[in-house]
């Protein structure tokens, strides 16, 4: 039997340190002789055997002290205390009894004023913080007016041609917001150029404000595809941007690995915490490669993390993120500092369990997840996705729920009160450590082929996600998985009345009028003298934040600084047999 088929069956009445006359043992037994056994026999189970959805490990009906030591669990070294290695119980000593998390929505759509008006909307429902996502043609690097993005400007996200775009956007209340997540992956030293210039000219004081930028290209390149260059220049360009904010803002958070983005994917717990985590290590391996030392950017290091309807699962994930991200540091980097060891993270119910169908079982979803994401520790940040996402981008009313939600899980429910309240429980504790010891493997075999860059060009994580993929839709389209209103409670003749948010149709028409016109205006011997900058730093290895400053300054537009970059770098052409998608 494999160490990780030892790991997910355990056997409690052997258990070690328990032994088959103990005084535990016995009493399991005879309850399960005298007690279950017979009303299991006229009450069978309602599925043989229960599973967890992610994982499909088996679910046992009953979790004792016998299970503790089936894993070896030891108090101190797997729990702690609170604010203390490693981390389990959580990254704050008081957990959210002092202060709760960063409430924050994800939104995206149009031109900038079109976003700064939802924006404030979104700041006047009790958010305190907001993630800006751009649209296909920004994210992947072209400018509105590309024939081949044609339809897709301000769909689903915000249209950036030039700096002029996003001072637009930032035309905020900067006292009210505490949060800012900008994501926007392959093009991130364009964005960043552009963020640091608009920010500037709003007159806001950067050694004050708080800004996250997403950067974690190599996720994309398992699962998402919004990258531009070949995955080796994708971990330079991103390096770049880190080793810049670290130098000159060193109060921003340069790095936010969406471990999120492999959920959608089907990745299982397991999955997402080694893929994620090696992903990571490729990041810091090219910062130390720099001449960073670990106690110094392991700080900067930001994780967005989904939960999923599994509610027990998604807890433990959490706190397995915790606990590992520390023992790597420590144990693998020799960190010594309590700063490099503790994970800075947000979490976010999951977008794919909500559902097209019967959209407003949706809210119940969202607050059973948020509820799993308060249990399992938050984080710094928490982020809920909308009931009406499957439909369309969010309106007005969505959002006022979703922003709802979290206030009512933080005031009305109580589970914030004490710090960790799910600690101890003998299935969340066995659970835990059964995904990390399984997520210690998957790394240990990733390693083997050469780290997560190797993993990622040889397609050893698109090909098990794409299995994933296979087995999670297999048990859904079989009855095996039941999915409200999918597969389970299906309604034929169903209407569905809910208010969809409609993007005006003028807005691609007059973004590219308003980009040809920058362009007419302009001095193009500069932009053209700016953008050959940006090919020598790509050439030559120097950071690409400063020249992409300077171009953005002058009026170069994001399709042409992107473009300048793939002039040097090319661009990804995944083999489709290696993807395995």
């Amino acid at each position: 039997m494999s160490t990780i088929s030892k790991l997910v069956t355990p056997t409690p009445e052997t258990a070690p340190g328990d032994g088959a006359t103990s005084p535990l043992a016995q009493a399991r037994a005879s309850w399960e002789r005298e007690t279950r056994a017979p009303y299991v026999a006229a009450n069978p189970d309602r599925e043989t055997p229960p599973r967890s959805q992610a994982l499909r490990w088996p679910v046992e009906p009953l979790y004792t002290p016998a299970d503790l030591d089936a894993v070896g669990f030891d108090y101190l070294k797997d729990l702690g205390f609170p604010g203390q290695y490693p981390f389990t119980r959580g990254t704050n000593p008081n957990g959210h009894r002092s202060k709760l998390w960063t409430m924050t929505q994800v939104t995206g759509f149009g031109r900038g004023e079109d976003w700064s008006k939802r924006a404030r909307f979104m700041l006047e429902q009790g958010l305190q913080g907001l993630i800006l996502e751009y649209d296909l043609p920004t994210t992947n690097g072209y400018d509105s007016d590309d024939p081949l993005v044609e339809g897709e400007v301000g769909r689903a996200g915000l249209a950036i041609d030039s700096l002029q775009d996003l001072k637009r956007a930032l035309d905020l209340p900067f006292e009210r917001l505490r949060y800012l997540m900008s994501v926007c992956n392959a093009p991130q030293p364009v964005n960043l150029a552009m963020l640091i210039a608009a920010l500037e000219d709003k007159g806001v004081d950067l050694s004050k404000f708080g800004l996250t930028i997403v950067n974690g290209i190599l996720i994309e390149y398992t699962c998402v595809g919004r990258y531009i260059y070949p995955p080796v220049h994708g971990l330079r360009v991103a390096t770049d941007c880190m080793e810049y904010i670290i130098r000159h803002h060193p109060n921003w958070a340069p790095i936010s690995i969406i471990s999120a983005q492999l959920q959608p994917a089907k990745a299982t717990p397991v999955q997402e915490l080694a893929f994620s985590l090696t992903i990571a290590m490729a990041y810091i391996d090219a910062l130390l490669a720099r001449g960073f030392g670990i106690d110094e950017v392991a700080p900067y290091f930001h994780f967005v993390i989904n939960v999923d309807m599994d509610f027990f699962e998604g807890i433990c994930k959490l706190r397995a993120f915790r606990k590992m991200w520390a023992r790597l540091m420590k144990e693998r980097y020799g960190a010594t500092t309590p700063e490099a060891m503790r994970i800075r993270t947000l979490t976010s119910p999951t977008t794919t369990a909500l559902t097209l169908q019967q959209p407003l079982n949706n809210i119940g979803r969202l607050a059973i997840m948020a509820t799993a994401c308060a249990l399992g520790g938050a984080g710094e940040t928490m982020s809920t996705p909308l009931h009406d996402e499957a439909h369309s981008l969010p309106a007005e009313q969505a959002i006022r729920v979703g922003a709802a939600i979290q206030h009512l899980v933080a005031h009305e429910t109580g589970v914030v009160d004490t710090i960790d309240p799910l600690a101890g429980s003998y299935y969340v504790e066995s659970l835990t450590r059964r995904i990390e010891d399984a997520a210690t493997e998957e790394i240990a075999r990733i390693d083997k082929l050469g780290g997560a860059l190797k993993a990622i060009e040889t397609g050893y994580f698109q090909r098990a996600l794409g299995r994933e993929q296979y087995e999670r839709n297999r048990e859904i389209e079989q009855g095996r998985r039941k999915w409200v209103g999918v597969n389970h409670l299906v309604l034929p003749d169903e209407k569905r009345e809910i208010k969809i948010f409609r993007l005006d149709e003028r807005v691609e028409i007059e973004q590219i009028a308003r980009l040809r016109e920058l362009r007419a205006h302009r001095d193009e011997a500069q932009v053209a003298r700016l953008l050959e900058a940006v090919r020598e730093a790509a050439r030559g290895g120097a950071n690409l934040v400063p020249p992409c400053m300077a171009a953005v300054r002058a009026d170069a537009t994001h399709g042409e600084l992107c473009n300048a970059m793939r002039d040097v770098f090319g661009v990804h052409k995944p083999d489709s047999q290696l993807a395995g998608m």
